[in-house]
């Protein structure tokens, strides 16, 4: 759980019209964490990472989350939580001296109405992965992880691409699939009890497909509805009211609307993720 430094830091980083960057740069940098600034496209991103050179044979993890909100937002949900578990999980993996993991908290995923995926940071971000070194890397997405008790392993870019099947399209779906079959195998060595496979209606992985790259988002959802949610897909109907998202990017989106499990499941599961060889 929480300490009281990133109890502090999560309060100042969700109050509306905070400063979010520089709240979190300003956090980072005091911690033991050592910080990097990556500016693509006069978009900054902020990278974490070990301390050791990279096992060159052993395949990176990269663990992304957007640190930015709507105007107006508290943005508690989307995405201060995966911000604060991404952080509480790199300073475990710091601890234990874990290899060839990184983290990215990135800009502009809240796109503005009208604009197109291109704007999006992520978009900017995986055009610039060759320069970085992390064009093969495995790379996961944490988008609104602060509410429930359920895993959301999303399927959404199946969806997305289902009238559009080209070879490519094809490969980049295949290789999220492997993704998709790591993050499953790691909730089972966890002991995640509640993991559902559904397509979600958010998040940077539209911006990787962009950019020709590849990379699976993950959230969280209250158990009552993930389970209105999966009713509704597997009868084919359209997506029903989810109140988790209906918060999100509103003036709803409040420390108030979060739950604890999340602060709990989310770190453990991303520690995993990096921490397994394979």
């Amino acid at each position: 759980m929480m300490d009281i430094t990133e109890q502090r830091f999560f309060h100042q980083f969700t109050e509306i019209n905070a400063h979010r960057f520089n709240i979190l740069w300003e956090y980072l940098e005091g911690s033991a964490l050592s910080p990097k600034i990556i500016t693509l496209n006069q978009t900054q991103h902020i990278l974490l990472g070990p301390k050791q050179a990279p096992h060159r044979r052993e395949q990176q993890k990269v663990l992304i989350a957007h640190y930015d909100c709507v105007s107006g937002s508290p943005g508690a949900n989307d995405n201060g939580a995966a911000v604060l578990q991404l952080i509480m999980a790199a300073k475990r993996l710091l601890k234990e001296h874990i290899p060839n993991w990184y983290i990215l908290f990135t800009d502009k995923e809240e796109r503005k109405a009208g604009s197109s995926i291109s704007s999006q940071g992520s978009y900017f971000l995986a055009q610039g992965f060759k320069t970085i070194g992390f064009e093969s890397a495995h790379c996961y997405i944490f988008d609104a992880c602060g509410r429930g008790n359920t895993l959301i392993v999303s399927t959404a870019l199946e969806e997305l691409a289902r009238n559009a099947m080209t070879d490519p399209m094809a490969d980049r779906i295949l290789q999220t699939r492997k993704l998709r079959s790591y993050a499953l195998e790691t909730a089972r060595l966890l002991l995640l009890r509640k993991v559902l496979l559904l397509p979600t209606p958010f998040s940077d992985d539209l911006g990787f497909l962009s950019a020709g790259l590849t990379a699976q988002t993950i959230t969280m959802l209250p158990e009552e509805e993930a389970q209105n949610l999966l009713q509704h897909h597997r009868g084919g109907l359209p997506v029903p009211s989810i109140p988790t998202w209906q918060y999100m990017n509103t003036p709803l989106d409040r420390l108030e609307t979060l739950t604890a499990e999340g602060f709990s499941i989310i770190p453990d599961f991303a520690y995993a993720l990096c921490a397994n060889s394979r």
